[in-house]
């Protein structure tokens, strides 16, 4: 079998923002990986699989993964796709709550029960959930997006205790405010500067600096760190 560091990556949300600098910096570690988005990017990426997939759809990433598979055997699963939709929960459209659960919970749910049996095979594999620090600083507005943070950081705690026998370790990585090209668009700055002024580190967070806490969580090195959600916010929670 070849080394951890050396398997295929599966990355959903891969094409932009977070996901999109997980993929680089998997790359950069040698891994080949297959990114599911519905979105593609704007130009083909050396040692990277595009694969087009709504993360709501489990036929949908039952084929992902089987294409995946070509890469060669899978040892690292990163769940970063998600939908975001900002709404008082009193106003919330019954669609965007089913859909927040099915993209962010039941794509992780689907993914995992497609690929898992590849890494039990393995006896080895690393899984990082992308979670959220707003589970711990709660804005209003995103009670549902919350809750399916919540969510995950519940499954990766449950899988970790199942999964560790297999080799397998499970974490989530929960970033804080990050200045993606997507939040940059759509939130104001004024926001942006109300957040660091309550972090212990004064400056918006990086895709980068969500993608280096994946690469430690999926590297060798964190063979003995299962179960946990590492906090990439500035210091904002402080928990």
């Amino acid at each position: 079998m070849p080394p951890i560091e050396h398997s295929t990556a599966i990355v959903t949300g891969g094409a932009r923002g977070i996901g999109a600098a997980i993929v680089s910096r998997l790359r950069a570690a040698g891994h080949p990986v297959a990114s599911l988005d519905l979105a593609t990017p704007d130009e083909p990426r050396e040692g990277v699989l595009d694969i087009v997939c709504d993360l709501a759809e489990q036929a949908q990433i039952a084929v992902a993964v089987g294409a995946a598979r070509s890469l060669g055997q899978i040892g690292v699963i990163v769940h970063a796709a998600a939908f975001q939709h900002m709404a008082p929960f009193t106003e919330l459209d019954p669609a965007d709550w089913d859909r927040s659960f099915r993209v962010n919970v039941d794509g992780a749910f689907h993914l995992l029960q497609a690929a898992v049996p590849d890494l039990r095979a393995a006896g080895w594999g690393r899984i990082v959930l992308i979670t959220s620090s707003s589970y711990f600083q709660p804005p209003a507005g995103m009670s549902h997006y919350i809750a399916t943070k919540g969510a995950l950081t519940g499954l990766a705690r449950g899988l970790s205790t199942e999964l560790g026998p297999d080799g397998i370790t499970v974490n989530a990585v929960a970033p804080g405010l990050t200045a993606t090209e997507n939040a940059v668009r759509n939130i104001p700055a004024e926001h942006f500067a109300l957040v660091q002024s309550r972090q212990a580190i004064g400056r918006a967070g990086q895709a980068d600096d969500i993608a280096a806490a994946v690469a430690y969580l999926v590297s060798p090195d964190a063979g003995f760190v299962t179960g946990q959600t590492l906090l990439v916010d500035g210091g904002e929670s402080r928990v």
